[in-house]
């Protein structure tokens, strides 16, 4: 049984890949909804990001993720999404988790705010899930990239070539001064590439 439905405009699939401000989170109704603490929050004249929670480890998932491309459409991500929650259900995950932590959730390090849960249920979710967890470009960048400081710099640098506002903390993007829209949205999407050119040729 699929609980979650995810849908993003393009620019919101560039904000989250830049692990800015998309999560995919579970819904009964099968639409997708947001948790205000995992979004983007506002601070004075500065549009702050927050982080997703961190990716499972190379070593504690045996096989690759299933990756989410810049390009990948709203119905890959969904499926992805799908049959990512339908195995931490599956496996004793409450349904109030699930629909509050999405694809936030990390099966190979449970956290305790998801409820007591069990040894066994933590096992088989890490067994069972963890390589089933989707994972964005950016995100496997970041566990695999050697070059990953190099690539979020020049990142940075040609959103600042096209007057967008970036800036770069401890190796992240941390905030974007007024996130671009209309004519200059597609920046965020094209820098990335840009960027990560050389690593995201790559990617199978």
């Amino acid at each position: 049984m699929s609980i979650i439905g995810v849908s993003r405009s393009r620019s919101a699939a560039v904000v989250v890949t830049a692990a800015v401000s998309l999560t995919l989170v579970a819904g009964c109704s099968g639409a997708a909804t947001t948790d205000s603490s995992s979004g983007a929050q506002a601070t004075t004249g500065v549009a702050s990001i927050q982080q997703p929670s961190a990716a499972a480890s190379a070593t504690a998932v045996s096989a690759e993720r299933p990756l989410i491309r810049l390009d990948a459409s709203d119905e890959e991500i969904t499926r992805a999404a799908d049959v990512f929650t339908n195995c931490l259900l599956t496996n004793g995950l409450p349904k109030a988790a699930v629909m509050k932590g999405g694809y936030t959730i990390d099966p190979a390090n449970i956290s305790d705010a998801w409820g007591p849960l069990s040894d066994k249920v933590r096992a088989d979710l890490k067994k069972n899930c963890a390589s089933k967890q989707p994972e964005f470009a950016r995100d496997r960048a970041r566990r695999l990239d050697p070059a990953y400081a190099d690539h979020m710099e020049a990142f940075i640098k040609c959103l600042n070539d096209h007057d967008i506002k970036a800036v770069l903390q401890d190796g992240e993007l941390s905030s974007v001064d007024v996130m671009p829209t209309g004519s200059k949205a597609h920046w965020m999407q094209d820098c990335e590439q840009e960027g990560f050119a050389s690593y995201y040729s790559t990617l199978k």
